[in-house]
């Protein structure tokens, strides 16, 4: 018996993950989405997958270039992640526009300063309903920040990561 997509995503907004950017290239066209669904998957050799909607620009470029770089974002970057989920007004061409882009070992585009930027040339991919479980082998590691909180997402909110301290803990026990 299956479940109503309704009811699903309602159950995956409860989840939270941490915010990266998932960019790519194809000679000069470049492309990027705002991602959630990336997780590592082996540290021997080391790689790393990310699910992508096949329906965007961001699959067609990866799949020709066979290339990536999950940038990981901090809380500084809200703005940004909005730009790469199109929650703004900037077309998808001028995504790349106004922040400081390099590129590592593979050409996509890596973020100067996120927390850290995972460089990857395409080992897989495995079509699966409405997206693309994308695997990476990641050929480049380039760290940003180390200060930086990480941006999170859940339930249509933004958020960060703080430590828990004893105080906060003795707080949420009292709640």
């Amino acid at each position: 018996m299956s479940i109503q997509e309704t009811e699903f995503r309602n159950g995956m907004r409860q989840l939270g993950g941490a915010v990266t950017i998932v960019s790519t290239c194809n000679g000069s066209v470049r492309a990027g989405l705002t991602a959630t669904a990336v997780t590592s998957l082996s540290a021997s050799p080391p790689r790393l997958l990310a699910c992508i909607n096949r329906q965007g620009a961001t699959y067609e470029t990866l799949s020709r270039g066979r290339t990536m770089c999950v940038n990981v974002l901090s809380s500084a970057h809200k703005d940004l992640a909005m730009r790469f989920a199109g929650m703004d007004e900037t077309p998808e061409t001028e995504r790349f526009e106004d922040r400081l882009w390099h590129r590592l070992s593979t050409g996509a585009p890596a973020l100067k300063d996120a927390l850290v930027s995972f460089d990857c040339t395409v080992d897989s991919v495995l079509d699966v309903g409405s997206h693309g479980i994308v695997i990476g082998e990641i050929t480049a590691v380039s760290f940003g920040d180390e200060d930086g909180a990480p941006l999170c997402y859940r339930d249509g909110q933004w958020a960060t990561l703080v430590p828990l301290t004893d105080e906060v803990i003795r707080r949420a026990d009292m709640a």
